[in-house]
C-alpha cells in the first residue's frame, strides 16, 4: 500500500524482485482503464476523442494487465471473473469502474548512455498531431511490454525541432519550446552546463554535417549526459505527443504520470543525488514511480517516497522505509540495501538514531533556559 498524494514513489529491491515488472504492470493497468477507450462516451475527458485514424492504428495491439487490478481498495479487474491474460485495444471495456486521464509515459533502460551524430540520409521532420501522439503513446507501450524500442538519436530529436526555420513554422505547430525546455533542465542539473545564451538563444549549432551542444559534437557528449538528456528528452516529448491535440505550451505544467526504469543508468553520484529534486520542481504536476538500485537516489527521497521490494516464497511485498532523506548515508547503505561494512563498528537503527537526536535537541534547549553563566549560555547557543 503507496502513500497517498506523493508525487514520487521509489523502488529499490534485490535483482530479480519484481522492479521493472511492477513498472510494466502498472502503466499497463493505467492504459487498461484510460479514458482514451471511453469512445465519445464521456465529453468531459480529455483523451477521449482521439479521431478514427488514432484508433484504426492501435485497435489490434495486444495488452496483457495483471490478472487482478485493484485501486484504492476498488477492483478494475478481477480474475475470478475475467480470466483471460490478454486483450485487443478495441475488446477493451469503456465500462470499466475506474478512468484515467492522464498522459503516460514509460521509460525504459536499454541503451540510455550512448548516441549517434546526424545521419544525412536519416533526417527526421515532425509529423502531424496523429503521428506525433502515436509516436509517443508506442514508445512508451512498447518499453512497458519489454519490446525492442527504436533508439530514437539525440541528434534526430534535436534536428526534427530545429532543422526548419521556426519563422516558417505554423504558430502552433512550432515545437521549438520542447527543445528549450529540455535545455533549461540541464542547468539545474549541472550549472556549468551553457546551453542557453546571454542572448536567450540556444547553444546549438550544425556545422560540417555534424550536431553541437555547448562546442561538443553530440555524440562525443558523457554517457551521463546523454542519459540525463534521453530521460529529459522522453518526457517533453512524451507529453507534447499526449496533448498534440490541445496544442499545450507549458509541457512541465501537464498533469501526467512518468514511469523511469534504472534512473540512474550512467549518472555522475551528484546527478544522482540531485535529479529526484529537480524533476519534482519542474513537473509540479506529475506523478513519478521510479525503480533504482542506487542509495543516492533513495537518499534524495522523503517519507512515503521510497519502498522496498521483498520476495517471501512465491509472493513479493513491500516495505516503506520511512524518510531516508533525513538518514546518514551509511544508514541508507545499511537499513535500505542491507549492505553490513566490515571492520566498521555497528550504527544505530534509524528510529535509535531519530530518538538520540531529539533528546540531545530537548537537553540543548533546557541548558540554553537553565543556564545562568552568561559564557556558558553563549557557547551553547552556537552550537
Amino acid at each position: 500500500m503507496l502513500d497517498k498524494e506523493k508525487r514520487v514513489y521509489c523502488f529499490i529491491g534485490d535483482n530479480a524482485v519484481g522492479k521493472t515488472n511492477l513498472l510494466e504492470n502498472m502503466a499497463k493497468s493505467l492504459i487498461y482503464c484510460h479514458s482514451m477507450f471511453k469512445h465519445n462516451i464521456h465529453e468531459n475527458l480529455k483523451y477521449s476523442n482521439y479521431d478514427k485514424d488514432v484508433y484504426d492504428r492501435i485497435n489490434d495491439f495486444v495488452l496483457k494487465p495483471p490478472r487482478n487490478i485493484i485501486v484504492n481498495g476498488s477492483i478494475v479487474k478481477d480474475e475470478k471473473k475475467q480470466p483471460w491474460e490478454f486483450t485487443y485495444f478495441q475488446k477493451i471495456p469503456p465500462d470499466i469502474t475506474l478512468c484515467f486521464d492522464q498522459p503516460i509515459v514509460f521509460i525504459g533502460a536499454k541503451n540510455r548512455g550512448y548516441t549517434k551524430n546526424i545521419d544525412k540520409n536519416h533526417i527526421k521532420i515532425l509529423g502531424n498531431k496523429h503521428d506525433r501522439f502515436l509516436e509517443a503513446f508506442i514508445r512508451s507501450f512498447n518499453y512497458m511490454n519489454g519490446k525492442a524500442v527504436e533508439n530514437t538519436e539525440i541528434a534526430d530529436w534535436f534536428n526534427s525541432r530545429t532543422v526548419i526555420n521556426p519563422n516558417y513554422v505554423a504558430l502552433e505547430q512550432n515545437k521549438l519550446s520542447e527543445v528549450v525546455a529540455v535545455f533549461e533542465l540541464m542547468p539545474k542539473l549541472e550549472p556549468s552546463i551553457n546551453l542557453i545564451t546571454e542572448q536567450k538563444e540556444l547553444n546549438i549549432k550544425f556545422s560540417e554535417g555534424e550536431l553541437y551542444i555547448d562546442s561538443i559534437p553530440i555524440n562525443k557528449l558523457s554517457t551521463g549526459f546523454v542519459s540525463i538528456i534521453k530521460i529529459f528528452q522522453e518526457i517533453i516529448a512524451g507529453y507534447g505527443g499526449w496533448t498534440a491535440f490541445e496544442d499545450e505550451k507549458n509541457l512541465s505544467n501537464v498533469e501526467g504520470v512518468v514511469f523511469i526504469d534504472e534512473i540512474e543508468s550512467h549518472l555522475h553520484p551528484k546527478w544522482q543525488y540531485n535529479i529526484i529534486p529537480l524533476l519534482k520542481e519542474f513537473f509540479p504536476k506529475t506523478i513519478f514511480y521510479i525503480a533504482t538500485h542506487s542509495p543516492l537516489i533513495v537518499s534524495a527521497t522523503e517519507d512515503g517516497e521510497a519502498y522496498e521490494l521483498l520476495r517471501v516464497e512465491n509472493k513479493v511485498t513491500s516495505r516503506k522505509l520511512g524518510n531516508p532523506k533525513e538518514w546518514y548515508l551509511n544508514s541508507v547503505y545499511t537499513q535500505a540495501f542491507h549492505v553490513d561494512f566490515p571492520n566498521s563498528t555497528p550504527t544505530m537503527s534509524v528510529p535509535e538514531n531519530n530518538s538520540l537526536i531529539a533528546m540531545f535537541k530537548d537537553l540543548h534547549k533546557k541548558l540554553k533556559i537553565m543556564s545562568t553563566d552568561e559564557k556558558i549560555k553563549q557557547e551553547a547557543e552556537s552550537q
